[in-house]
């Protein structure tokens, strides 16, 4: 009985280690995108609080007005740019989802042919075990046979 060989094993070893390191930056890439929409969150938070502060104030002088309206606006160009980045951060999720859906799908293939040209070697294995124990056993008969014992006497 000879032990089972895939020819292809290195290869879907690679396609296994392929899978694993897409899996590992989907992870990455959804945790920035994550913290980036955080981030984008918290500054919209800020600006709302900002805005209702304003709206609250007893009769601001201009100067206040000028300084609060300036640093809304501010706060409104670094949402942008959180926005922006939270974007970005969501196609490089897209890309690695579909970079892991590509190592998935790869590695399939190969494990699907593995597992068929096991089930092949097994069955022919299988066959040359029985193939053998037959010739055993007629051998073995052929020897009885040629004593002049059937076996049963013994």
């Amino acid at each position: 009985m000879s032990a089972f060989k895939f020819r292809l094993q290195p290869v879907l070893e690679l396609r296994e280690r392929d899978e694993r390191e897409a899996g590992a930056k989907l992870a990455q890439a959804e945790n920035k995108a994550d913290e980036a929409r955080i981030a984008a969150k918290a500054l919209e938070t800020i600006r709302e609080k900002g805005a209702a502060a304003m709206h609250v104030a007893h009769a601001p002088t201009v100067g206040q007005i000028n300084t609060i309206g300036y640093v809304l606006e501010q706060l409104g160009h670094h949402i942008a740019d959180a926005q922006t980045r939270v974007a970005a951060a969501e196609q490089v999720v897209t890309q690695a989802r579909a970079d892991l859906t590509s190592a998935l799908q790869a590695r399939r293939v190969l494990s699907r042919l593995r597992d068929k040209h096991f089930e092949n070697w097994k069955t022919e294995d299988n066959a040359q075990e029985m193939k053998q124990m037959d010739e055993f056993a007629l051998a073995r008969f052929a020897r009885q046979a040629k004593n002049g014992t059937d076996g049963a006497t013994h």
